[in-house]
């Protein structure tokens, strides 16, 4: 068995202290920040200081929108209002195509005939011989 001489104990107590110690120091500077962006956080300055930001950022995001429309047109380009308007229309055509199919199905039912059609798949022709048959 072999000897102790007692350091490891005291190498626990002081890695226990420090932690403890980097705990405490932890939680005062939270409560300290806590305390001190409560504090500024809560003024009408700075309520009037960031509602003057988001003003700014949204006159500037603005501007570069209408450039950057310019911009595309110029080059003949969709913008993002295209794009969004074609994606409309496309979602109408969509609605009225189902809602057609959903009428000629109601016909088609009642007049009793046959609902499901005959579809012959197309394959593409082969060219290419087999190697077996070269």
């Amino acid at each position: 068995m072999p000897a102790t001489n007692g350091s490891s104990s005291s190498t626990d107590s002081a890695t226990g202290d420090a932690a403890q110690l980097w705990r405490a120091w932890l939680s005062e500077t939270e409560r300290q920040l806590n305390g001190f962006f409560g504090e500024i956080l809560g003024t009408d300055e700075f309520a009037r200081l960031s509602g003057g930001f988001v003003d700014g950022y949204a006159v500037i995001q603005r501007a570069l929108n209408q450039q950057m429309e310019r911009y595309l047109n110029t080059f003949n380009l969709p913008t993002h209002s295209d794009i969004i308007e074609l994606g409309e229309r496309m979602n109408n055509i969509e609605e009225r195509l189902a809602s057609l199919e959903a009428t000629i199905r109601s016909i088609v039912e009642q007049s009793g005939m046959e609902t499901t059609a005959r579809v012959t798949p197309i394959r593409p022709s082969r060219t290419r011989r087999p190697r077996s048959e070269a």
